[in-house]
Parts: structure tokens; sequence; C-alpha cells
């Protein structure tokens, strides 16, 4: 009898579909993780490549353009682009890639991620060099929400989701807000701040290692910088006359960081509806240093 129950034991634990991102044992194969909420999908397409994943996730504040950023990275990339290419893996992958290019083309800028969980949408894309299918960049995100961030960085916890990813990511892109950045004082370098402070906590080891700088790759990509000349023309200079805070915080606790800048607009004006709010709308979509982050963080693996 022990025997049976013992071999029956195994075999349901046999049955269980490991999730990538958090190891979670799940019991169900459809779906989404029972404990990060990772689609399952993308958990077993890691399992078949018999390649051990390279994680990159994209964080950035509420408003920081992730959703477009995503968007149009996927979209550049699955056509291919200088050596790069980028194929989603799933239906699931290509929701926020047809979102983007959809409200764009009717000179939209994407809705407003929702807060809850649930409602994210998530991305897989593998991103190789040439046909290397097996030495890959994995850009695994959910498409997150700034205010989820927000409060996982006061409450660590809150979002297990965000903590499990970026405890699991070996490089990551951090987007800012270029006119937050010039025209809002300080808040966008808190809060930049703030986030690599995340990022280094999470990934902290024993005390010992705690002086030591995080080797993981982090590209700081200032966004709407078709909106901002001075961002365009030198991220870095631009870091250091707008963000400086987050520029010294990077060079004590980063031992690679570089500064990229992102626009996707050639053209757009602002518009107000009847109740006086508002809203940028592009006219005309000419992406600029989408790319090039990526291009970066696969030479340093």
């Amino acid at each position: 009898m022990n025997t049976v129950l013992e071999s029956a034991r195994f075999f349901v634990e046999q049955e269980k579909l490991i999730c990538a991102v958090c190891g979670f044992p799940n019991t169900v194969k459809e779906g989404y993780c029972e404990h990060c909420m990772a689609p399952l999908e993308l958990s077993r397409s890691i399992a078949t490549r018999g390649a051990a994943p390279r994680f990159l996730s994209v964080l950035g504040a509420s408003g920081a353009g992730k959703t477009v950023y995503l968007g149009l990275l996927l979209d550049i990339l699955s056509k291919g682009y200088r050596g790069l290419n980028g194929f989603a893996n799933g239906p699931f992958s290509v929701a926020v890639q047809q979102e983007t290019v959809a409200a764009l083309q009717m000179q939209q800028f994407p809705e407003k991620t929702p807060s809850e969980a649930d409602h994210w949408k998530w991305v897989h894309c593998e991103i190789a060099r040439g046909d290397k299918a097996k030495d890959c960049l994995d850009l695994v995100t959910p498409d997150l929400a700034g205010e989820a961030i927000a409060l996982e960085m006061e409450q660590p916890g809150t979002f297990e989701t965000i903590r499990v990813l970026v405890k699991k990511s070996s490089s990551f892109i951090a987007l800012i807000d270029s006119v937050r950045a010039r025209d809002a004082g300080r808040d966008e370098d808190l809060f930049a701040m703030k986030l690599i402070s995340y990022l280094s906590s999470v990934h902290e080891g024993n005390k010992k290692s705690r002086k030591r700088k995080l080797k993981i790759p982090v590209a700081l990509v200032f966004t709407k910088a078709d909106l901002c000349p001075e961002a365009l023309e030198d991220p870095e200079q631009f870091a250091a006359s707008n963000l400086p805070g987050l520029l010294r915080l990077c060079q004590r606790n980063l031992a690679n960081y570089k500064c990229f800048s992102v626009g996707v607009a050639g053209a757009s004006a602002s518009v107000a509806d009847d109740y006086g709010n508002h809203m940028r709308i592009p006219l005309r979509i000419e992406p600029h240093g989408v790319v090039e982050p990526i291009e970066w963080l696969v030479q340093k693996f």
C-alpha cells in the first residue's frame, strides 16, 4: 500500500509545471502561475529550449512610456534589426505590440496600464543574435503599472510578481521620463533613485557583498526625447544636469550602466477636451533609439 501511495505521489510531482520566473511547482498546465501570475506558456517554452534563461525586465514610473516602448521594441525586433531578431513566444506576447501599433496608427497613445496584477499583459520575447536560438536574452516582463512599481518599492512584498521578476532578472531597462526630469524638479530623480536602490537591495547577497557594486547591467533610458532635445543629443550630460542624485547613486552602486534616449513621435500636438484636460497625440511616428539599449545589453552576455 505504501509503495502505491509513494508511486502516486511521485507521478503527481512529475506532472507539476515549474514556473520559470518564481520556481513555483504548478499543478495546472494552462493559464497563469499560481504564485506570481506569469503565463505558464512562458515556462513551457523556456523548458523546451533546453538552455538557462537570461531574463531582462523593463521598469519605470507611471507615465514614463513603458507600454509604447515595449510595443515598438517588439514590433521592430519582430522584423529583425542589425543582426538582432526577436521572437514572441505565445499569443500573449503579441498583445502589447498589437495594442501599441494599433493605437499609434490611429494617432493615439495606448491606454494607461491598470494597477491590478491580473490585468497586466505579459511579454516573452527571445532576443537572439542571428539564429542562435539557445544563446538569447529573454525579454520577460509584464507591462507593469507604474503605481504598482512605486508601491512595491515603498512596501516590498506588496506585489510579489515584481519582486520575483526583479530577483530573477540578469539585466534591466529603467525608463525615465525626460520631460518630467527636465521640468518637474527632482520628482523623477528621486523615483529613479528609489528604483536603483530597490534593484540593489533585491539582488544583495550576504553582508560581505553589500559593499560591492551590482554587476548586473542596467540601461537608463530617457523616454519622450522627441520633446526634449537635451536628452536626445547627449543622454549622459542630460543625466548629470537633471538627475544628479541618480547618476551619483549609479556610480556608487552599479558596475555596469549606460544612458540612452528614446523618441517615438516625429511630431506631436497637445489637444484639450471639453473639461480642459490636455492630452498629447502623435502626428507622425519616427522611432529613435528604441533598440540601442537592447544592443548594448546583448553584448553583455
